[in-house]
């Protein structure tokens, strides 16, 4: 008997060869959660991501996506990853999700919903150290700021220096360096005690500050 017409016939219904049956990867799920949705400037924060393949080992790379930009990491088996987000991120409202980008067929790509970050000024340390003090040494106010977190605040301090016993004052304003430390050198200054007051105006990451404190200044 001959099979070759039923043969061909059945090659033509199924378009000319055989095909497997196609089958759709199983949807996945993403999620996505921050150690802190509020944090100051510097602070450290983490972004952990979730995702669940039905079930399955997950075997792809995660994608933290912070207002439009892509880090990618690689999920562990079960699916997590953990990601510290820049501590340099400008205060503000951020965005933050994840998104898992398979690499198996039969595993399907998902995108969390975002989380919403903000991010505050961070409070100011100012410190102040007077050098000099004697009659005929000249005296300077060494300022040192910093952030809550280590940051390195900028712009501008100004220093006032008032003479308790006169009212004679004596007004100074220094611009920050790369360190956030600044120098308001005073010249000579007569004998008798002094109140220095340090200002702080703050900038777009860090709050504005002040420091105060007294020295003396004596016959040497």
């Amino acid at each position: 008997m001959n099979l070759a017409p039923a043969v061909a016939s059945l090659l033509v219904l199924a378009g000319g060869g055989w095909a497997a049956p196609a089958h759709a990867a199983p949807p996945s799920t993403t999620t996505v959660t921050l150690t802190a949705t509020t944090s100051a400037y510097g602070d450290t924060v983490r972004a952990t991501a979730q995702v669940d393949a039905g079930g399955a080992l997950v075997d792809g790379d995660i994608y933290f996506v912070l207002d439009g930009t892509s880090y990618k990491t690689n999920a562990t088996p079960s699916g997590s990853q953990t990601f510290v987000l820049p501590t340099t991120a400008a205060v503000g409202d951020h965005s933050v999700s994840a998104r898992f980008v398979p690499r198996l067929p039969n595993q399907s790509p998902s995108e969390s919903a975002p989380a919403t970050w903000v991010v505050t000024r961070a409070r100011t340390l100012v410190q102040l150290r007077v050098t000099g003090r004697g009659a005929r040494i000249p005296t300077a106010v060494v300022v040192g700021a910093l952030g809550d977190f280590g940051t390195v605040p900028t712009g501008a301090v100004g220093v006032t220096v008032r003479h308790l016993g006169t009212g004679r004052v004596v007004r100074r304003e220094k611009a920050l360096d790369t360190t956030g430390a600044a120098t308001a050198r005073l010249g000579v200054l007569r004998t008798g005690r002094y109140r220095v007051r340090v200002t702080y105006a703050g900038d777009a990451q860090h709050l504005a500050a002040k420091r105060s404190s007294t020295f003396s200044v004596r016959q040497r």
